[in-house]
């Protein structure tokens, strides 16, 4: 498998921990659009608030290398010398290289596809008792996808959902095909047309509601299993 990983130790000086952990979130900030960084995870010692981890993963050694030539800008110098000012100099950083092998939020990269027809993903809907409110076909298992969720879903026409829901980690891209409605956003209502798309933010509960025409969705999202919350009371049924 491809990639490469560590752990960087940085141990501040007594009380200043904060800083330092600050100063390397803003790192991991400027890191977000740069090309193979996989993972830039800033950690704090439980119960050693002076000792701050790092752990990183990158797409391959190139990628590393091609960040590490950032600190040897002006900018990057200036960033180092003040990390550096915070360190205890009795405990000099910790390195400690390592190989991935494989688990949960690593993706090994290769050369793969899967080419499915999503009306031939199982419709869970009538298995969990909402078939009269339209269809929900959820692709991730058929695709066999490691970190992106895939759904279709369609909604009756002047079908409401049951449930609202919001994710805890998952941000969440829905896409109308077809058809019309509504959707509630929190204490917001928007009317939906075909090729509307909403980003939804990890806290925001929401719920659809279909037109006359009925209304079709495709749902992405990053797989996050287990974090979404439902709210059965979200859109009342006598609210219009």
């Amino acid at each position: 498998m491809s990639g490469v990983g560590r752990y960087m130790k940085f141990t501040a000086q007594p009380g200043r921990g904060d800083e330092l952990a600050e100063h390397l979130l803003r790192a991991a900030d400027a890191l977000r659009d740069l090309a193979g960084c996989e993972l830039y995870l800033v950690n704090r010692a439980t119960g050693q608030p002076d000792e701050v981890w790092v752990t990183e993963l990158w797409l391959s050694q190139e990628a590393l290398d091609a960040s590490l030539e950032q600190l040897r800008t002006e900018a990057g110098q200036a960033q180092v010398a003040e990390v550096t000012a915070l360190l205890d100099p009795d405990h000099p950083p910790e390195r400690v290289e390592l190989e991935p092998l494989g688990g949960v939020g690593y993706i090994p990269g290769g050369a793969d596809y899967t080419h499915l027809n999503l009306e031939e993903v199982e419709d869970m809907a009538p298995r969990f008792g909402y078939g009269a409110h339209g269809e929900a076909r959820f692709a991730n298992r058929p695709l066999g996808t490691l970190s992106t969720g895939v759904s279709h879903q369609r909604l009756r026409p002047g079908v409401r959902q049951a449930f609202g829901h919001r994710h805890q980690h998952a941000e969440e891209v829905v896409v109308a095909l077809g058809g019309s409605g509504r959707v509630k956003i929190d204490d917001e209502i928007r009317g939906l047309r075909p090729l509307d798309a909403i980003r939804f933010a990890p806290g925001s509960t929401r719920a659809f509601e279909a037109g006359p025409e009925g209304l079709e969705l495709l749902v992405f999202s990053a797989r996050h299993p287990g974090d979404a919350v439902m709210d059965p009371n979200f859109w009342p049924a006598e609210e219009t």
